[in-house]
């Protein structure tokens, strides 16, 4: 009896017992429950109190669902107005079917027009009186900007109540219960404690962003953000029900622009999912979420999703750099040329001269670099004992290498015709002494011979001008047929050309299984799109490339490209070996002296040039023979830069039973005057170059018809010279042709 008593006595400190009557709620609570159970008495709930027990069971649901929503702290109404959660504060839910969105005043203004007004204090002199007014007006009332700041942040913050945490909406709605009780039994501690949750609030609102800034608000994750509007757009593609959770179907990282960031998508195993779905399914994601994003598809297996994630951002392209110091690779079939880009890297350029296609060479217009190109193989084939012979009708483009021992110079038309056909020799001869029946010790005599030759195109022109007016010569000159014969045989015989051209044509080079043996093509400079289908194929993509950066180029290697059937085409930078070109070839151990005193190979000999002279028709190009100059040109170490000099007429060295018989202009000594006699070769032209001279008195395109009906009508054109892609005629024949021409159409 007295614990019962005890607890009677303290029904008055409960809150309920100030409702009228005393417990009256409880009561009214248990009368409604038992009028909603009461079922079964008028036919098992089919009878006239149908209808009073749904709209009680209604009305008591809600009741208590409102209870509940209102002490977890979240919406009353049943749509959330927020993707809070009980711990986690929230972004606000738009009311179209999912989606974030942000307040109007958070959306970025229009750009504003530029001001005239020049805001910027005069220079010179005081501020006006009223700018000082303000100034002093501004500082005065900082404490109440300052006041107004924080009071506009505590009203932000309480505007922004459907998106606080649930935990802390809960203890707000809840608070006001425990006050009163607290306040109605135990006033004066209460009044403290709530004067102390007054203080701790507006310090944190003083401490937050509108007073000290010393914190910040929770900023919203990607996936409260950006996940609904993904959600929402997804789910109808998906074909889903409205109330599946997307908790249940996509993942969206909290931080999108982490490393590794991704964003998962189940898929509904009986979703068809065509490629127009797929398609859209990606068009969701590029047009909700920002920056680029990759999708991955698993449609096999139980588990069926698609992964998105960042495009891997593109590799920076490695720059190469404007000047590239010459190294020496230290292996005589490897030739550092330079460096070049393969992939993302920056690699060493090496050109492997023993491969099956032993030859190299490089192209490009006047003044690009090709001839800076060019040394390379002279310093590299001198540092490892080679023979350098250099065939310059320009005479002055490698003008750095002349006057070193080893390196010979031919400037004439028929010197360099001549030394043409002494290297084909040599090289036959090579072969022969590497055969088994070779005399003995003749293999010891052989030594590794590079021929170097400077603007193709224009020694063929000059040559064959030469062979035409200078020496009135009939037919066909053999000069190509040499060249194709040293392409595809010079490999086993250690004799290797290095040709510099303006372009790759096949005429050049006597066909195109000639101009095959061109291992590795390096073009510089600029270069039209027809001479890079020349040199590397119609089909290989053109590698863009800075022609501003001097020497700069690309180079092939006849390596496949790793992501097509094409050559392997990369930017180069070529070493620039120029200014060290004569100090590297001062270091490098002297030559055999028959080869610096003019004379040709020891081991050519009668059986081998006899040979060759039935093959290719050589002996009369020979030193000393009818077509042939005197000798080659001599080595004269230490003489002026540039200088290489004929040897004099005594030490000369002809080919064995060549008869000596010149047809030019011929010195005291006996020796022809070569420069003269290139000096007194005819000028030619092509007929563009004839049109635009005056030659002929017609455009370029009246002159190729007029040239077509001549041929038509039995007048003869002029044959003219040609350098493997243009013919050219001299001025005398272009003025013969014209008047047969203008009488064949004066007498029709």
């Amino acid at each position: 009896m007295y614990e019962q008593a005890a607890v009677w006595d303290h029904l008055p400190d409960l809150p309920g017992y100030a409702l009228p009557g005393g417990g009256g709620l409880l009561g009214a609570l248990l009368l409604v429950a038992w009028v909603a159970n009461d079922r079964g008495k008028t036919g098992g709930g089919t009878g006239p109190n149908k209808e009073l027990n749904e709209a009680i069971e209604r009305v008591v649901g809600g009741f208590f669902r409102g209870i509940g929503r209102y002490v977890a702290g979240r919406d009353l109404r049943g749509e959330p107005r927020s993707t809070a959660t009980w711990w986690r504060s929230g972004v606000a839910v738009s009311d179209d079917d999912g989606g974030t969105v942000a307040d109007v005043g958070s959306l970025p203004p229009p750009s504003a027009p530029a001001s005239s007004v020049p805001l910027a204090k005069p220079a010179g002199g005081r501020a006006p009186r009223t700018l000082r007014a303000a100034r002093v007006l501004r500082v005065a009332l900082v404490p109440l900007r300052g006041a107004w700041s924080v009071l506009s942040s505590m009203g932000a913050a309480l505007a922004a109540w459907s998106r606080w945490p649930h935990a802390a909406r809960s203890l707000v709605r809840l608070a006001p219960l425990p006050a009163a009780w607290g306040l109605w039994r135990h006033p004066e501690p209460t009044q403290w404690a709530l004067i102390g949750a007054g203080v701790v609030v507006l310090l944190v609102a003083l401490t937050g962003p509108g007073g000290l800034a010393w914190w910040e608000p929770r900023t919203p994750t990607d996936d409260e953000t950006l996940g609904p509007a993904v959600w929402a757009a997804a789910r109808q593609v998906l074909r889903l029900e409205d109330g599946e959770r997307r908790e249940k179907w996509l993942r969206v990282d909290p931080d999108l622009s982490a490393e590794g960031a991704r964003i998962v998508l189940r898929l509904p195993v009986a979703w068809m999912g065509g490629k127009e779905s797929m398609a859209a399914l990606e068009h969701v994601v590029d047009t909700r979420i920002p920056g680029e994003w990759v999708a991955h598809w698993e449609r096999a297996g139980v588990n069926q999703y698609v992964q998105w994630t960042r495009k891997p951002k593109p590799a920076e392209k490695p720059k190469l750099p404007e000047f590239v110091e010459w190294k020496s690779t230290g292996n005589p079939y490897e030739v550092f040329v330079g460096q070049a880009i393969e992939g993302d890297s920056i690699v060493d350029a090496i050109v492997r001269t023993q491969t099956a296609t032993p030859h190299w060479g490089v192209a490009g217009d006047t003044g690009s670099g090709k001839s800076t190109v060019l040394y390379i193989p002279i310093v590299h084939g001198r540092q490892h004992g080679a023979l350098v012979d250099i065939l310059d009708t320009k005479q002055n483009s490698l003008i750095e290498a002349e006057g070193h021992s080893g390196v010979r110079v031919h400037k004439t038309v028929r010197s360099c015709v001549a030394a043409f056909a002494e290297f084909m020799v040599s090289m036959m001869a090579a072969e022969s002494a590497q055969g088994k029946y070779a005399a003995p010790g003749a293999r010891d005599q052989l030594i590794a011979r590079i021929l170097v030759i400077d603007e193709l195109p224009t020694l063929i022109k000059m040559a064959y001008t030469w062979w035409r007016h200078g020496l009135k010569g009939k037919g066909a000159p053999p000069f190509l047929e040499w060249f194709s014969i040293i392409l595809l045989q010079g490999r086993s015989s250690d004799h290797r050309i290095v040709v510099g051209t303006q372009q790759f044509a096949n005429t050049f080079f006597g066909g195109t299984m000639e101009r095959a043996q061109i291992g590795t093509k390096i073009i510089v400079g600029m270069q039209d799109r027809v001479s890079w289908g020349v040199a590397f194929g119609q089909s290989t993509p053109v590698v863009q490339y800075d022609t501003d950066v001097k020497g700069r180029g690309a180079f092939a290697d006849k390596r496949q490209a790793p992501d097509g059937d094409y050559l392997y085409v990369r930017e180069l930078q070529p070493s620039y070996i120029t200014p060290r070109v004569a100090a590297l070839l001062a270091q490098c151990p002297p030559a055999p002296a028959w080869f610096d005193s003019g004379e040709m190979a020891p081991w050519i000999t009668d059986d081998v040039l006899r040979e060759a002279d039935l093959t290719a028709a050589v002996r009369r190009f020979l030193p000393g023979g009818e077509y042939g100059p005197a000798s080659l040109p001599a080595v004269t170490p230490g003489g002026g830069v540039g200088v290489g000099t004929l040897s004099p007429s005594s030490a000369r060295v002809t080919a064995p039973g060549v008869t000596v018989r010149v047809t030019a202009d011929v010195t005291a000594a006996g020796t022809v005057d070569e420069e003269a006699e290139d000096a007194a070769l005819p000028s030619t032209y092509s007929l563009a170059e004839a049109c635009e001279a005056g030659i002929l008195p017609w455009k370029h395109g009246t002159a190729r018809q007029y040239k077509k009906r001549s041929e038509e009508r039995g007048v003869d054109f002029p044959e003219g010279v040609t350098d493997g892609r243009t013919t050219y005629y001299t001025e005398e024949e272009l003025k013969d042709w014209l008047a047969r021409w203008q009488a064949s159409n004066s007498r029709t």
